[in-house]
């Protein structure tokens, strides 16, 4: 007679402290990526899927520096400014999108996405506690939103 087993699922609110950091491989993929992106940018090879994923990296970038410093993680002012500047860029951005049908940084909004890049390397490095994962699942819902609001 076989016993049936009840496989259990962990809890979905894990400690943060067993909750892992991203892999190596993870970490340099992400910054691989979203330097590719920039690129497309400063290019003129960015498309529309282009533009919406790195307004999402940029999302959960920004949102990582917040979990960080609640996390007791001190990061200096210019990071922050350097994230709120990206953050500060998309609305011009959408709105050249809404009028030209063209994705399009302007040479200042170049420069803010490249030393936002550098930030988010380092903050990729400082991962802890699942904090990356829970800002790029952060970021997801956020940027479903905005989708919906636009379509």
């Amino acid at each position: 007679m076989k016993t049936a087993r009840k496989h259990r699922r962990a809890p979905v609110g894990l400690p943060k402290f067993w909750r892992p950091r991203l892999a190596d491989s993870v970490k340099l993929d992400a910054k691989l990526i979203h330097h590719d992106l920039v690129h497309r940018l400063e290019t003129g090879a960015a498309t529309v899927a282009d533009l919406w994923d790195w307004m999402e990296t940029g999302y959960t970038y920004s949102q990582m520096f917040r979990l960080l410093q609640e996390d007791g993680v001190e990061l200096t002012q210019e990071a922050e400014a350097a994230v709120a500047a990206q953050l500060n860029t998309y609305e011009p951005v959408c709105k050249r999108l809404r009028e030209w049908r063209k994705v399009q940084l302007t040479k200042p909004e170049l420069e803010i996405a490249r030393l936002a890049t550098q930030v988010f390397d380092g903050l990729l490095d400082l991962d802890r506690n699942g904090i990356a994962q829970a800002a790029a699942e952060w970021s997801m819902r956020q940027m479903a939103q905005i989708r919906g609001a636009l379509a």
